[in-house]
């Protein structure tokens, strides 16, 4: 999995006078959750190399677990000193992309066309994108299918009472909370300071640097859940031939415990003109060809290693749990010709729930069902 974390190259607080940055809790602990994971990071920033730290973050109070660990981590701070250039980052080449905090993403990358675009350009493309803190009001200006991305989504985010209590209301060129609300988003939040992460389909944030870590928990499971879908998405059902065994995609066969493979095999030739393609050899099945199926034959048998409390024997006659399904498109044709071959008929066809139906026995007491349907009609 490949990952792109974004961080601020913007280090002035407004017309204070004061410095700012990415905030460092925001930083690592994503980081580290991401590399103990066994994510490839990127890590980028508009200007490229060093971003700058917001002091703040970094003093006695504010320390946490993942501070320290980075603060021992030489390579974590040579990845850091050695941001790529955002503008030189493609969405194709990550699979999602986490953005830190901190006030500066809300003067330089809130405003950015090439973060503007990258991020749209993940969403667009079926991807997701986590924010957390100051973060979220970088999509401030992102739009998906010609609205803002965020309307009536569900969306946390730095909240005006953790701004006041910071005393930034005022120099902040906009209030995070204010902002997602303005454009049509669904805002929520705890109290302050208080962890909280809101996933909404492919968007995640998360409200304040104590949502770091949960923030960037939810973007791999929500990126776990969508590789594992992948993954279904990606196995071929339908193929061409509907070889036995399947070349690609995969085969449906209907599987027949027999006393005796071989009297069945020729039965199923005989009356319905299967092919036989193996008789087994004592301890493999039969396999046989019918119209668009497969017939696996075998003798069954007691439990085995990979189902160690089933018992594979014939059926008792008159209690079926399951059959064989044959739709035909002249019942009367079919059932002179497979009673001439020595099929077995309950009944002859009869009229039920708008089709002709009537059933086989074969010799090891399975039924199957033979129906024309008179009623349907195809639209």
């Amino acid at each position: 999995m490949k990952i792109l974390m974004v961080l601020t190259s913007h280090d002035q607080l407004g017309d204070t006078g004061r410095k700012t940055g990415f905030w460092l809790e925001e930083f690592a602990a994503p980081y580290y959750v991401f590399k103990d994971a066994g994510v490839e990071l990127t890590l980028a920033s508009p200007k490229g190399g060093q971003p700058p730290l917001d002091p703040v973050s970094d003093l006695p109070e504010n320390q946490t677990p993942a501070m320290t660990r980075f603060k021992k981590d030489q390579a974590a701070q040579n990845a850091l000193a050695n941001t790529v250039k955002l503008a030189d980052q493609k969405a194709e080449e990550f699979d999602t992309v986490f953005y830190p905090g901190g006030h500066g993403p809300m003067w330089d990358l809130a405003e950015s066309p090439v973060s503007i675009t990258l991020l749209e350009s993940f969403y667009n493309s079926g991807k997701p994108i986590a924010l957390v803190c100051h973060s979220p009001g970088v999509l401030r200006h992102v739009t998906y299918q010609g609205a803002p991305l965020v309307k009536g989504k569900h969306v946390t985010g730095f909240t005006n009472g953790e701004e006041e209590q910071v005393q930034l209301t005022k120099v902040v060129p906009f209030l995070v909370e204010n902002e997602l609300l303005g454009l049509g988003a669904i805002f929520e939040k705890k109290a302050n300071w208080q962890p909280f992460v809101i996933t909404d389909g492919r968007l995640i944030t998360g409200q304040n640097p104590a949502s770091s870590t949960s923030a960037a928990q939810a973007l791999l499971k929500l990126m776990t859940a969508s590789e594992a879908e992948s993954t279904v998405n990606a196995v071929q059902i339908e193929q061409k031939s509907y070889e036995m065994p399947p070349r690609d995609g995969i085969s449906i066969a209907h599987f027949l415990t027999v006393t005796n493979i071989e009297r069945s095999a020729r039965y199923y030739e005989k009356v319905f003109g299967a092919r036989i393609l193996s008789l087994g050899d004592g301890n493999a099945p039969g396999y046989l060809q019918l119209a668009n199926i497969w017939i696996i034959l075998n003798v069954g048998g007691g439990p085995t290693q990979d189902k160690p409390t089933v018992t594979l024997s014939v059926p008792d006659p008159d209690r079926i749990s399951s059959f064989l399904n044959f739709r035909v498109a002249d019942i009367r044709a079919c059932y002179k010709l497979w009673e001439s071959r020595g099929a077995e008929f309950i009944t002859e066809p009869i009229r039920k729930y708008g089709e002709l139906r009537c059933y086989i026995r074969d010799p090891d007491g399975y039924l199957i069902e033979v129906g024309q349907s008179t009623d349907l009609q195809y639209g």
